[in-house]
């Protein structure tokens, strides 16, 4: 039987995409080229779980689905704050970054971590990769004058920032965590993905929340 833990980790925050995933689905004809990105953003986030908890369930090694999904999620991520970013400057740096991150965790995968652990190297540098766009989009909102509740790449934007700044920790020391194999560490271990789901479920709630508020022009 599958513990409280399990099934809230395991089947209901992964099956909460399919909240913003439906709200988008309604809006998709009429919805921008950025929130189009995200729809389908969406989609390969639940794609990759479903994949990953086939894998588990037959006991099979289910990290590298999380290594393909890390690149794959920054550059979906890197077209998106493309096409919301005014400054050109901002615009070329994150064009940069879309071919150097790739590159970067192939040579992690040759050299430093194997396919078959967390990659905790290409993790954190993401998040802050992210974390960097989604406060370049908040700057420049500043300017704008409009009310903010309104704008739904604004809901959009804090789920992915209050998500990526949350678990930036959690990326950086799980294999820390990990290997310890102590009862301590174990319930810090399983605390600290509990936290990571929790704001998973946070991010995918506040872009059905932006989805909501996407108006036909």
């Amino acid at each position: 039987m599958l513990s409280a833990n399990l099934i809230y980790t395991g089947i209901i925050v992964p099956a909460s995409v399919l909240i913003p995933i439906g709200i988008a689905t309604y809006k998709i004809k009429y919805a921008s080229k950025s929130l189009k990105t995200i729809w389908y953003y969406l989609l390969m986030d639940g794609c990759s779980n479903i994949v990953a908890s086939i894998l588990a369930d037959f006991h099979i090694n289910n990290l590298p689905v999380l290594h393909v999904f890390t690149v794959l999620e920054l550059l979906v991520l890197g077209y998106f704050y493309l096409s919301i970013l005014k400054d050109k400057k901002a615009r070329r740096v994150v064009k940069y970054v879309m071919v150097i991150f790739p590159l970067f965790c192939i040579i992690n995968l040759l050299f430093f971590q194997s396919i078959y652990h967390f990659n905790t190297n290409a993790r954190p540098v993401e998040a802050l990769i992210i974390m960097a766009c989604s406060l370049a989009y908040f700057a420049q909102t500043n300017d704008e004058g409009t009310e903010w509740s309104i704008n739904p790449l604004n809901w959009i934007n804090t789920g992915i920032l209050l998500y990526f700044s949350g678990a930036l920790f959690i990326f950086s020391f799980s294999n820390l965590v990990v290997s310890h194999i102590s009862k301590r560490y174990f319930a810090i271990n399983t605390l600290m993905w509990n936290i990571h789901a929790t704001l998973v479920l946070i991010m995918y709630l506040l872009i059905a929340k932006g989805f909501s508020k996407w108006r036909k022009n």
